[in-house]
């Protein structure tokens, strides 16, 4: 695991240099947030919602205005800093290109590699999006809602990492298969939009029909950012987020393992150069 730790402070302190990308960070956080405070107080009708609670005023698929915002403060943040899909798109241009080689002979697993190099960037900008996503709460003037239950935000943190290193091991699947099928940007720009969707990012899923959410809760993209930023703002406690956690572990469990056989049963098709 050293080295892994190695390759994270590594790409931890190359973040420096790339002070453009740390402003779009926060420009990306801010952008959500907007969207949804001008989409939603559209739907409200543009009246004063902001102190309404979870508990009274008027509600949208269960949310007052509050809460939604509450919601996308948390999803926005969760959603700027997943960096896994880079992994996809870079495991797959170097495949392409020949020079995935180069990762093939160094001594260590390019799946752990790659997911301690998205981890790192996560870890840099986390703090950069939470900043941006708190001035832009309180320019809202709406206020955070933030549970009160103790277990339900320790599950919810828990819960963060484990979505983000099962998406890396999910872009790291999806990228491996270049070795098979040459071209896969269609489907990389297709699966962003589906998993934006999945996730939650795009609204709470809460607000679909109940046999669709019910069918939702059992794959794991669910529990990536919708499930956290329920428990966080008190929309469930930690008994209803549990089977999320259980959930997640197990498609992480098993994402992992199928990304490690993916790889080691496609790189003998693989022809590189600079090794």
């Amino acid at each position: 695991m050293r080295k892994y730790l190695e390759v994270f402070k590594l790409h931890f302190k190359m973040q420096i240099v790339w002070r453009f990308d740390l402003a779009m960070t926060a420009v990306s956080t801010a952008a959500r947030l907007v969207a949804a405070y001008i989409l939603w107080s559209a739907i409200f009708g543009g009246g004063n919602f902001a102190g309404g609670d979870l508990a009274g005023g008027d509600l949208v698929g269960g949310f007052s205005f509050r809460a939604l915002l509450s919601y996308y403060i948390v999803s926005a943040i969760l959603a700027t800093v997943d960096f896994s899909r880079q992994i996809s798109g870079e495991v797959s241009e170097l495949i392409r290109s020949g020079r995935f080689s180069g990762y093939m002979v160094i001594p260590a697993n390019p799946f752990m590699f790659f997911s301690s190099m998205v981890a790192s960037e996560t870890a840099f900008h986390l703090g950069f999006s939470v900043i941006s996503a708190a001035i832009c709460a309180l320019s809202f003037r709406s206020g955070f809602i933030f549970t009160d239950d103790a277990p339900g935000a320790l599950l919810a943190l828990i819960m963060i990492p484990l979505g983000l290193f099962f998406m890396a091991a999910y872009h790291f699947i999806i990228g491996v298969l270049t070795f098979k099928f040459l071209e896969i940007n269609f489907f990389l720009h297709v699966q962003d939009m589906l998993i934006s969707f999945a996730t939650g990012a795009l609204l709470p899923l809460s607000m679909l029909p109940g046999g669709a959410l019910t069918v939702m809760k059992l794959l794991p993209f669910t529990h990536v950012i919708y499930t956290p930023a329920m428990l966080l703002t008190g929309r469930i406690d930690a008994n209803e987020g549990l089977l999320g956690f259980v959930v997640l572990i197990c498609w992480t469990a098993a994402a992992a393992v199928i990304a490690q056989i993916t790889y080691t049963k496609m790189r003998i098709r693989y022809d590189g150069v600079g090794i």
